[in-house]
């Protein structure tokens, strides 16, 4: 049966969230986050596989959904949007490059979807949390396909109001990931990434982080510990050049030991900023996504790790 959302039970869950520590995907939700989504031409491009359950109710005036998904640049720029009429119990398979339009081959972005149940354009209480999906980047040059997280998106991650216009998304319009890594100012309120790097031998590394929430750009550095598999470690710098999804190469790191060529780089979260429900004394607590993809020469195929995290 749908929920409608009143303020309180908004402020009660939200506030509830910051104990959770885990990653949380699988689950159907309001809405889905595919990071690092990008193409090349038809050889290498982001397919997203949707799915849809339990939207519809006995005597619904308006049975069926629509997908919107709105592609955003590094810096959460909205860039082009789409919708797709799916019904219930359906499938659809969304490929970047053929969805995307003209002008965005090796442009760098990130996908949000999000489920309108009763037809009113917007995200709200009132619609049914029934989409889930899944995502692959596929390289037909290297006859491989690497695995995508998808994030689940609740309508908590959308502000405390939703999204009025699903054709006019933007930066402001995700607020956070409740399934992500969760900051939160004060003592004790972020938490520490350790995302995996192997750059030795001829292996690559595409280290994948996304946030809800402006923590990168242009002059923006974090110092860390990089980590090998021996347990050395060495304190060094670590840039987010972009302001909410970026990939970063390991083996290009500044001050990296050459020794360190398999390990993990720790990162403590930045505090909450930006976004945060000031007027209601509330932080939601900005919501960090993290994978990483490693490309090994000697098995010629990719594999995806999802980065994991804790208080």
């Amino acid at each position: 049966m749908r929920t409608t959302y009143t303020l309180g039970t908004v402020l009660a869950a939200v506030l509830s969230s910051g104990g959770v520590h885990a990653y949380v995907i699988g689950n159907y939700s309001s809405g889905l986050l595919v990071p690092l989504t990008i193409h090349q031409g038809p050889g290498d491009t982001t397919a997203v596989g949707l799915m849809t359950q339990g939207c519809d109710e006995p005597g619904d005036p308006t049975p069926g959904v629509t997908v919107y998904w709105t592609f955003f640049d590094v810096d959460s720029g909205h860039v082009t949007d789409g919708q797709i009429p799916m019904t219930d119990d359906d499938v659809y398979a969304f490929v970047w490059v053929s969805e995307a339009g003209l002008g965005l081959e090796g442009k760098e972005g990130y996908l949000v979807f999000a489920a309108d149940t009763d037809g009113n354009g917007a995200l709200d209480g009132f619609d049914a949390a029934c989409l889930a999906g899944e995502a692959f980047q596929v390289v037909a040059a290297d006859a491989d396909v690497a695995y995508k997280p998808v994030w689940p998106m609740s309508l908590l991650d959308f502000g405390l109001f939703g999204v009025p216009d699903l054709t006019r998304m933007e930066a402001t319009s995700v607020t956070t990931l409740i399934e992500g890594a969760v900051d939160l100012p004060g003592p004790g309120g972020n938490e520490t990434l350790l995302m995996r790097y192997s750059v030795g031998d001829g292996d690559t590394t595409d280290l994948v982080v996304w946030s809800a929430e402006a923590i990168g750009g242009p002059d923006v550095v974090f110092t860390v510990n990089i980590y090998d598999e021996a347990e050395n470690r060495r304190s060094v710098n670590f840039a987010l050049p972009h302001a909410e999804q970026n990939t970063i190469d390991p083996a290009a790191i500044t001050g990296r030991p050459a020794g360190f060529v398999n390990g993990f780089i720790e990162w403590r979260t930045p505090d909450d900023g930006a976004g945060d429900y000031v007027d209601n004394g509330l932080v939601d607590g900005n919501g960090i996504a993290s994978y990483s993809v490693l490309h090994s020469a000697g098995f010629s195929a990719r594999q995806t790790i999802l980065n994991p995290h804790h208080p």
